[in-house]
């Protein structure tokens, strides 16, 4: 009987602090959604590259994409914008020597709230955010990940 009556009391509040949890995330939105304009979305990123934790990846202005992913990891393909403010990559990740590659497809929305907060949105796991700092302290103008992507794309014959 204690088994069953601990059981019972952990999975109620796991219930209640998933509701807790779920409401705040669901309030985590823009309250509108106006798409910011496919000349913004380019502006944003064009000639720039976009700095992450173990790599990157550069935003071409004649709309090719590179990436690099932990000095092992190479993508080439292309980039786009759109009106509904998307920003997508198109390309194919590589990791060994000869190897097909792994085709992948990533976008962000971008959209702007009631009170003219830029929010973004990963397509892939629909979570909202207010990027705040990121546009100045991850986005760096030029291509950053130049030597890299050519060294692995060099190394895996792509």
């Amino acid at each position: 009987m204690p088994f069953f009556f601990n059981t019972a009391r952990v999975l109620a509040t796991m219930a209640f602090a998933s509701g807790l949890i779920g409401s705040q995330l669901a309030a985590e939105q823009p309250d509108s959604q106006t798409p910011i304009s496919k000349d913004s979305v380019i502006e944003i990123y064009v000639g720039k590259t976009w700095v992450w934790s173990a790599g990157g990846s550069y935003w071409a202005e004649d709309g090719s994409f590179f990436a690099i992913w932990k000095r092992k990891r190479v993508a080439v393909g292309t980039w786009s914008a759109t009106s509904d403010g998307r920003l997508c990559y198109d390309a194919t990740w590589h990791e060994a020597e000869n190897s097909t590659g792994n085709d992948m497809k990533r976008c962000w929305r971008h959209v702007v709230d009631s009170q003219g907060v830029l929010w973004k949105q990963d397509v892939k796991n629909q979570e909202w955010y207010v990027p705040k700092n990121e546009f100045q302290t991850r986005l760096k103008t030029g291509n950053r990940i130049k030597s890299g992507v050519k060294r692995l794309r060099q190394r895996y014959g792509v």
